[in-house]
């Protein structure tokens, strides 16, 4: 019967059949899309191609369901906090103490949730105003914002708004937040510095760190006898093998959490916690809910220009400090590096190092004296997710993980090497390397060769030949005198060169003022005898960051040529090694100064005292042969560390009241015949480290009255 009306339908209007037969047109064809489109996703799948998002897109199904589970335990309740009194005890203080404005104190430590900004003004409209779900209905998100400001105006509040993602979940729900000036605060965690900053400039955010080992063990076991929800006490074999269980999760917390409430259901037995110990890396991966999945979300939430910078860490071994020059310098051989307008790719690779610092995905494991990074270091859990990432999506492939590769000596390159000619990076380093063979001509495409700590002497003339080279370091060991190059298009882009020995006027001529767009330059030999083309040579050369110039040769106590720095706007760091006449001026930007055998009789505070950007200064052996030294009020205004060592001849240092109000650390070597008035280090209010070695005990029993109130603390190191 039912086919019997179909038919009758088609009879009595004839028109519906053209349409049944279009639609039946526009159904094979939406199938054969559908198939095309099955066919590319099993090709993506096969060559290893990946969707490239801007700005961390990824699939929002996917993403919703990472969020979801972080969610659901984001707000477990324990019972026990450990490892964060210390943290626990200035958030508490800038909570209840600071300035009478609404202050935002951020807290920035690893993983995080994001939340959606009307679900936010629903939970305080609920818990503060009372209100229902009828109510959130006629309302829309600025009614909220409007009658919770008016609300919280004449009160003084604290708000713990946990996990912001996006500076925008601040932009919306910032008006919220009225300022009485009464004292009010919002307590903020994030994992990315650069929100907390956006949040409230003026309020420094507190960054959390790793728990110690013997945190990580009081964790461990207390989530251990928890879940076991009895007061048993561990077995006396559990503590060995569980501090060598937290020690593989880094001190961070959530892996530490994992794995205590992996124990608690093993059996309480030696051989079951070994078999954890040895896998520690696998069971933190099983669990996605509560591990794995909450560091893909970290991984999916970065913009699409950092992703394969993050997941290059992966090659480096575990708990390895990585420098962040070499890093830098690998992602943009790499090709990593977006262009960013004129500006160098090394500085925005430099971008790219802090941002991902700056979103906790890596580490800082050393500052240089200027702030700037120095090396890096990832978790143990991240690295094996930028692998197994990296693997999955064929970036890179770790074939021998744990092979330890022993450091050549008398190695010897094979000429093979010139068959790699898409190779951009070539660090020799430490090799002992005698000759580089001529094939390195080849490498047309080299960006950075590194010569140092090896014995290849002279500049290998194939070294002229490589017009890509934007980085060369030459060995310290060897003289590495310059010949003329053979054309005139001698090395047009680099930028860095380390370890040049200047030993005649024609090296000035013919090779350095071909190298016009240095920014980091090194130099070493009998510098004076050339004074007037150096001193030309360094004038044009008006985009140097860095310039380290050595007086050395055969007469002991070389000078360092005149130099004119007028012009010189970008000149942030100086080291001079040799005699300095005292009228020499200074780059008028300079952050960073060292000075060594300058062999000064006048007291140069007086003139570095006057530098307005003055950040780190460092006044080595011979540079000062006086025997006083006059910090005068108000100077150094910017300077934060500050070194003397082998200053044999200064008895006095004279610190007046507010000079040096910046400075945070202070290193003290060999300088015995030293003594610091009127008042000792009482006028540096601002100092937090103070480093002494080898120093008289009197001047050390003077210190230690000031220690005592937590001005600073006092470490001993030994001169270098």
């Amino acid at each position: 019967m039912a086919q019997q009306r179909k038919f009758m339908c088609f009879d009595c209007h004839p028109f519906m059949l053209g349409r049944f037969i279009a639609r039946h047109e526009i159904n094979r064809q939406i199938s054969k899309v559908k198939t095309k489109i099955q066919h590319i996703n099993y090709s993506r799948g096969t060559y290893g191609i990946e969707n490239l998002g801007r700005g961390g897109e990824v699939t929002g199904l996917a993403v919703g369901r990472l969020r979801e589970k972080r969610r659901s335990s984001a707000h477990a309740c324990e019972d026990d906090t450990v490892g964060l009194v210390e943290d626990m005890n200035k958030l508490e203080a800038r909570v209840i103490h600071g300035e009478p404005r609404r202050s935002v104190i951020s807290i920035i430590g690893m993983a995080g949730l994001e939340y959606r900004v009307k679900e936010i003004l629903q939970y305080l409209g609920k818990t503060i105003l009372g209100l229902g779900k009828a109510d959130f209905d006629t309302m829309s998100s600025e009614d909220l914002k409007e009658f919770l400001s008016k609300f919280l105006e004449e009160r003084r509040y604290i708000i713990v708004l946990d996990d912001i993602w996006k500076t925008e979940v601040w932009d919306d729900l910032k008006a919220a937040f009225p300022d009485a000036e009464n004292g009010s605060r919002i307590v903020l965690t994030t994992r990315f510095k650069d929100i907390a900053l956006h949040a409230d400039p003026r309020s420094p955010p507190q960054e959390l760190c790793l728990l110690s080992d013997e945190d990580s063990w009081k964790l461990l076991s207390k989530k251990v006898c928890l879940e076991w929800n009895s007061t048993t006490t561990l077995p006396p074999w559990s503590e060995g093998l569980g501090r060598q269980i937290v020690k593989k999760c880094g001190g961070l917390p959530l892996a530490i959490v994992v794995l205590g409430g992996l124990l608690s259901r093993k059996e309480a037995s030696y051989s079951e916690w070994l078999k954890v110990l040895q896998s520690v890396h696998w069971h933190l991966t099983q669990d996605p809910t509560l591990c794995a999945d909450i560091l893909a979300l970290s991984y999916h939430d970065l913009p699409y220009y950092l992703k394969p910078c993050f997941l290059y860490l992966g090659l480096f071994p575990e708990d390895f400090e990585i420098s962040a020059r070499k890093l830098i310098l690998l992602w943009v051989a790499e090709g990593f590096v977006q262009p960013r307008g004129q500006e160098p790719l090394e500085d925005v690779a430099e971008d790219y190092l802090e941002e991902l610092i700056g979103r906790s995905m890596i580490q800082v494991a050393a500052r240089k004296s200027n702030g700037r990074i120095k090396a890096c270091i990832i978790h143990d859990l991240l690295r094996e997710f930028a692998i197994s990432k990296a693997t999955e999506d064929r970036f890179l492939e770790v074939i021998h993980q744990d092979v330890k590769v022993k450091s050549f000596t008398r190695a010897r390159l094979d000429s093979a090497i010139g068959k790699l000619v898409h190779l951009r990076y070539l660090g020799l380093r430490g090799t002992w390397l005698k000759t580089l063979p001529s094939s390195v001509c080849y490498l047309v495409k080299l960006q950075t060769l590194d010569l140092r700590s090896t014995l290849v002497s002279p500049i290998p003339a194939v070294v002229t030949k490589l017009q890509q080279l934007r980085h060369l370091f030459f060995n310290e060991l060897r003289e590495m005198v310059p010949s003329p190059p053979p054309s005139r298009t001698f090395l047009a882009n680099l930028q860095t060169l380390h370890g040049l020995c200047i030993n005649g006027t024609e090296s000035v001529e013919n090779v350095l003022n071909k190298l016009t767009n240095l920014r980091e330059l090194e130099l070493y030999g009998e510098l004076e005898l050339h004074e007037k083309a150096l001193g030309m040579c360094i004038f044009n050369l008006k985009g140097l960051h860095c310039l380290k110039l050595n007086a050395s040769g055969l007469r002991p106590s070389l000078a360092i040529p005149m130099l004119d720095f007028s012009s010189h706007t970008h000149l942030h760091k100086l080291h001079l090694v040799g005699l300095l006449n005292k009228t020499q001026t200074f780059p008028p930007n300079l952050t960073e100064l060292s000075l060594q055998n300058s062999f000064l009789s006048e007291d140069p505070m007086e003139k570095l005292e006057k530098l307005p950007n003055l950040r780190v200064l460092k006044l080595k052996q011979s540079s000062y042969v006086g025997k006083e030294m006059i910090c005068s009020s108000g100077g150094f205004p910017q300077l934060q560390v500050l070194k003397l060592s082998f200053l044999f001849y200064v008895e006095t240092w004279r610190i007046a009241e507010k000079a040096m109000s910046n400075l945070r650390e202070l290193e003290i070597v060999q300088c015995k015949r030293l003594k610091i008035v009127p008042r000792g280090l009482w006028p540096v209010t601002s100092l937090c480290i103070l480093r002494l070695g080898y120093m008289p005990l009197d001047i050390e029993m003077k210190i230690q009255e000031r220690q005592g109130e937590n001005w600073y603390r006092i470490e001993h190191t030994l001169p270098i």
